[in-house]
């Protein structure tokens, strides 16, 4: 059965020390079994007077909400795989990267961690990705597969507005909840959703 991959940051993939440019920056990867509205998300959003359409995006949202969202969203199926950057442990072969093709590489990698038993053939599903940027790792994929000979991980690869994307703003926010935490800002998030975080990866 096909497999959904939803892919969203937290923080930015420039240099640090750059203007505006974050210390950590967090890619998540949350596994679903279906592209579909998440109910507990539709309850949350009920149950506080939100608006049905009200997005949720950790850094956005008030301590409320977030508390309620993540005190619920463990009755979805959902599981996670992230790569976490701590800009000033950067190795230098990372440090001549764009940040598009910084982006492109942790992608790529992260998913190679797993085993095709965990991702073959699925459906990855990447917040802002413009056709151009899924192009290009399309091609990516495919040459580090043939290099490897294995079962290509994504039959397709597709940019999707997280608006309308139950799994991207679930993706948002468990990114915004890892990078708090590895920033030792705050862990309560974290702990909720650790026990469906299948792989976490520094690549220092």
């Amino acid at each position: 059965m096909t497999q959904y991959f939803f892919v969203d940051e937290s923080g930015d993939p420039g240099l640090e020390g750059e203007s505006g440019s974050s210390s950590h920056f967090v890619i998540a990867m949350v596994q679903l079994p279906e592209r579909m509205p998440l109910r507990p998300l539709a309850w949350v959003r009920k149950t506080l007077s939100l608006s049905p359409t009200f997005e949720f995006k950790y850094y956005k949202t008030a301590t409320a909400p977030k508390d309620r969202f993540f005190s619920n969203v463990l009755s979805i199926p959902f599981r996670v795989r992230a790569v976490i950057i701590n800009k000033l442990q950067l190795r230098s072969n990372w440090r001549y990267l764009s940040p598009q093709a910084l982006t492109t590489q942790l992608i790529i990698q992260l998913t190679f961690r797993a085993s095709e038993l965990d991702i073959a053939n699925e459906i990855l599903i990447i917040d802002g990705a413009t056709p151009a940027f899924c192009r290009s790792l399309r091609v990516q994929f495919t040459e580090r597969c043939k290099k490897e000979n294995r079962i290509r991980p994504f039959k397709n690869i597709i940019g999707a507005n997280s608006r309308n994307e139950d799994g991207l703003q679930l993706a948002d926010m468990i990114a915004g909840a890892i990078r708090l935490h590895a920033m030792n800002i705050s862990s309560e998030h974290f702990n909720l959703i650790s026990p469906r975080i299948v792989d976490v990866w520094q690549p220092y």
